[in-house]
């Protein structure tokens, strides 16, 4: 019986021994490390299946983008290949190859031979034949090396079948999205790594902690007797300070509490008289909005933005004077909620002449008295016009880059397939890609000087420029223009015209802008005159049209980057609103000036004087 009690206590002092608080705090580690290891391995299952399912998505999402390409496609291809229009056709399968970045789309005939292809290099068959032999094959599909790869079936009547092939990438987007799980790893990996590190580095220093620890353990938490607290000195230097400490623990919180009231007391009505003249100087508006939905205070730009004052914004509901209801509820949820997130809304223009764009930003004040939102209130009108401008200005470019290219490369298709046997077809192809090429120099021309003005670049290059050979040259360009609209456009020039000192590059853009505006808005059958007249000390160009006219309240914009009239006829017609605007700067870069004269439904007339600053012998 004696020894199986003394077992025991020998147990009981081993266990006891165990679960000290090294041990524990080592169990504690070893715990904290298997659930952030087990939270890696999880992590890595995860990303693994993502990347998996991710892979498998987009071979479908790309089997499913080819067979829509490839059916639309077939059916225009049948057309045209039945309609004998090779151009038209080769031009579509290239458009097509382009914007979808197929890797491989054309046209086969049974033989082999490829009418058309996206690599205008690999097309064999240069004029259709009136019949072949042969049937088209079945539709297939097949994956391989990331390519899908399909075959349609085309069946033109009349002459046989063919087949229509496309191949496309699978573009692998497998890691994407999978930041989030890749941060997590990391983080883990980390956390393992400062565990273990920690853990050497304290089972060196708890003795002197671990004393002063039950120390505080044994402390009463009503009222604490300094002496109670006080460890062994000879645990090591960290008890000896704590005991030190404990001895001036009392004088220094006493000192502190008196030292904070005192200054809490003289600087409160310092710091609540700068901090609301800082506010009230902020340019954004400013709310603090308290939990019963009152606003408690409103800063000047505050009240001009919601079109109030100052006294009646303040003690008054916060939903009369803002009316969209997900700012309400946002400073609502903010006020109850102290970790209640940050939350952006836009209102947009309720259509009176006053109303803008306004962005509210609603977030806590985190004040532990009581529950207050503040709302900040910025005024980001000009900023959504200045945007929307500048996309449209994107598209608009893009399009009037677009529309020449387009026509260069299907004129370049036809006079290679005419050059040998139609001479006169192919001159006139030539005549139209230089039209063309001469548009799209205007276009780039254009871009370059809005980038130039922008930059504050903008200079001229003077040199002797004849006026009349520059008229001249203006009427070649618009003539074919002016034909085929059945515009008469007529240049009525004196016998003879002064040599100016100017930069002719810019005076011929400003002369292209003002003529092409003039045939782009004056419908077919109507008129267009240039007249130039010579006056002592200056020359005068007005160009006349008999076109839609500018209505009385978009006159003095028409002269503003990126504007454009209001009027329905004017959205039809495409343009990117900087012509007049890059004209004007020209002129006035000369010393000259640019007015303008117009009755709607009538016509305008263009005024353009500029000054003979030196005229050759």
């Amino acid at each position: 019986m004696t020894s199986e009690i003394g077992g025991v206590k020998k147990l009981l002092a081993i266990c006891t021994g165990f679960l000290r608080r090294d041990n524990i705090s080592a169990i504690v580690t070893f715990l904290i490390s298997m659930v952030v290891a087990i939270c890696l391995v999880n992590t890595a299952v995860s990303i693994w299946r993502n990347i998996t399912f991710q892979k498998d998505l987009e071979k479908k999402t790309s089997i499913h983008n080819v067979r829509a390409v490839g059916s639309a496609l077939a059916k225009a291809t049948e057309s045209l290949l039945a309609a004998n229009e090779l151009s038209m056709l080769r031009l579509a399968v290239a458009e097509a190859g382009t914007q979808h970045q197929l890797k491989c789309c054309r046209v086969v005939l049974p033989d082999g031979g490829i009418v058309a292809d996206a690599d205008p290099s690999c097309i064999t068959v240069k004029k259709l034949p009136e019949s072949w032999a042969g049937n088209s094959k079945a539709c297939t599909e097949t994956f391989a090396s990331n390519t899908v790869m399909c075959s349609f079936p085309l069946q033109v009547p009349g002459r046989g079948g063919a087949l229509l092939e496309i191949a496309a990438a699978v573009d692998s987007q497998a890691w994407v999205g999978l930041e989030p799980q890749a941060a997590q790893m990391s983080i883990a990996c980390l956390g393992l790594a400062v565990l273990w590190l920690l853990h050497r580095h304290a089972r060196f220093r708890l003795r002197g902690i671990g004393a002063i620890h039950q120390a505080l353990l044994e402390a009463s938490d009503a009222e604490v007797d300094v002496t109670t607290l006080e460890v062994d000195p000879k645990l090591g230097q960290e008890a000896v300070i704590w005991n030190k400490l404990l001895g001036e623990k009392q004088g220094i919180q006493i000192r502190a509490a008196i030292d904070q009231v005192r200054e809490s007391i003289q600087k409160k009505s310092e710091d609540d008289r700068g901090l609301a003249a800082a506010c009230d100087a902020l340019p954004h508006g400013l709310i603090l909005v308290g939990e019963n939905m009152r606003i408690h205070y409103a800063n000047p730009a505050a009240a001009v933005l919601l079109q109030a004052r100052c006294s009646e914004l303040t003690n008054a509901d916060v939903s009369q004077f803002i009316t969209d209801k997900r700012v309400v509820e946002a400073a609502h949820g903010a006020s109850d909620y102290p970790t209640y997130g940050r939350t952006i809304v836009e209102t947009e223009p309720d259509g009176s002449t006053t109303s803008g764009v306004l962005r509210f930003i609603v977030r806590p004040v985190r004040r532990e008295d009581s529950g207050m939102a503040m709302i900040i209130i910025e005024d980001i009108t000009q900023k959504k016009v200045a945007e929307a401008a500048r996309k449209s200005f994107l598209g608009q470019a893009a399009h009037e880059l677009r529309t020449p290219l387009s026509n260069i490369r299907l004129y370049v298709e036809s006079a290679m397939e005419d050059c040998k046997h139609d001479p006169l077809a192919t001159g006139r192809s030539l005549n139209i890609i230089n039209e063309e090429s001469r548009r799209l120099e205007r276009v780039v021309s254009q871009i370059l000087s809005v980038s130039e003005i922008e930059a504050g670049s903008f200079q001229l290059k003077r040199d002797d420029v004849r006026l009349d050979a520059l008229l001249q040259a203006v009427e070649a360009d618009y003539g074919p223009q002016a034909r085929d609209k059945q515009i008469t456009l007529k240049f009525n020039l004196p016998p003879k015209l002064p040599i100016l000192h100017a930069d002719r590059d810019k005076i011929s853009l400003a002369l292209h802008n003002l003529v092409g505006n003039a045939l782009k808005y004056t419908p077919q059958k109507g008129h267009v005159t240039v007249n130039i007249a010579v006056d002592t000390d200056q020359i005068r160009i007005e160009v006349i049209d008999t076109g839609i006219g500018i209505a009385l309240e978009d006159r003095d914009k028409i002269f503003e980057n990126f504007y454009r009239a209001r009027d329905e006829r004017v959205a039809k017609v495409t343009g990117s609103g900087l012509g007049l605007s890059i004209a004007r700067e020209v002129i006035e870069l000369h010393g000259g000036d640019i007015t303008v004269e117009s009755e709607l439904d009538k016509g305008s007339t263009f005024i353009l004087t500029l000054p003979i600053t030196e005229e050759a012998p």
